[in-house]
């Protein structure tokens, strides 16, 4: 198997930069530039997505992967991996991909603009885009050991082709998952075993997130009174003279705000879309130790929950759920 793992820098679409995306964690060249080759990775056009790694020289070893090639090489699997608040992670892959010995010339469709100028990206990579796949950014959990032997701590383009245990037990994991990925399931192959909830941690954490925004809009002159025995979809009411507002409140003690996983009950999900004018969703990250709110409140402009103070925006999966019961056969 042919197989290339590539350093980008990391964002959500890698479909241009916009205000709700942009790269972050991509080495010099985007801390001093803002932007980086990569953002178009799967942008589709055409037929195709083409793909940027900052490459020694602009040049890949192809010959590493068909010691025959010359110009380029076909049908290798581009492994993408960006940096993520927890460690290096895989954000995506391209299939049957095109590999070239040298950095592309800009294809003149493929532009992105930043700081009001217009960039066309050169590229090294070609694939078909059905053979591109994207993991959504809230379930990039399969981490990447950079630091070890075989794994290219200090390259943007690892080959992996050192002949140890951990590294071919990492291929052999790797692609288990892109196979569940592909499916839907997200889940790593490696599960951890699950720790007996700590109610009493659990409770201390809502506690806490609750007193820390029952705090936080006391000082900005609301009235706050609770209403989480209520059932009324919200858990905190905040009054200042006429105005009202619904404030959901969800604690965790995760610290990075784009690892964290929040639920909303159906109840809740409903009146946040029914009331959403006055609604607002409080996560506070971190709870027990360094508490952080991140603010959401619905943004009419942009027809979406954004954090008042980050800019950050809230994205929503809906769930189905069933009510069974036992009942006599009926034939």
């Amino acid at each position: 198997m042919k197989l290339l793992l590539c350093n980008v820098a990391w964002m959500k679409w890698y479909n241009g930069i916009t205000d709700d995306d942009w790269p972050i964690n991509g080495g010099r060249f985007v801390k001093e530039k803002g932007y980086g080759h990569e953002v178009l990775s799967f942008q589709r056009n055409g037929r195709y997505v083409y793909g940027c790694v900052q490459a020694r020289n602009g040049t890949i070893d192809i010959k590493r992967l068909d010691p025959n090639s010359e110009n380029y090489v076909d049908d290798v699997l581009i492994v993408w991996r960006a940096r993520s608040a927890e460690g290096a992670v895989i954000i995506g892959w391209y299939k049957n991909a095109r590999v070239f010995r040298h950095e592309q010339e800009a294809n003149s469709k493929r532009v992105f603009k930043y700081d009001e100028e217009l960039y066309r990206p050169r590229w090294h990579i070609r694939a078909e885009y059905k053979d591109a796949f994207l993991i959504p950014p809230g379930e990039r959990a399969f981490k990447v050991p950079v630091t070890h032997k075989g794994f290219g701590s200090q390259t943007f383009v690892s080959y992996l082709q050192d002949n140890n245990q951990e590294v071919n037990r990492f291929k052999r994991e790797l692609l288990a998952y892109i196979e569940g990925a592909e499916k839907g399931d997200y889940s790593i192959p490696q599960r951890g075993k699950r720790k007996p909830i700590d109610q009493d941690r659990k409770l201390l954490i809502e506690k806490t997130a609750i007193d820390k925004v029952t705090e936080y809009y006391c000082k900005r002159g609301y009235n706050v009174m609770s209403r989480e025995k209520d059932n009324v979809g919200y858990d905190l009411l905040a009054t200042k003279n006429k105005k009202e507002i619904y404030i959901e409140v969800k604690g965790t003690s995760v610290a990075a705000p784009y690892s964290a996983s929040i639920g909303l009950t159906s109840n809740e999900y409903e009146n946040c879309k029914r009331s959403r004018r006055k609604y607002r969703i409080c996560i506070v990250c971190d709870s027990l130790a360094n508490p952080k709110i991140y603010e959401f409140m619905w943004d009419l402009e942009r027809e979406a929950w954004i954090d008042i103070h980050t800019f950050s925006q809230l994205e929503f999966t809906e769930v189905t759920s069933a009510n069974i019961k036992i009942s006599e056969a009926d034939f």
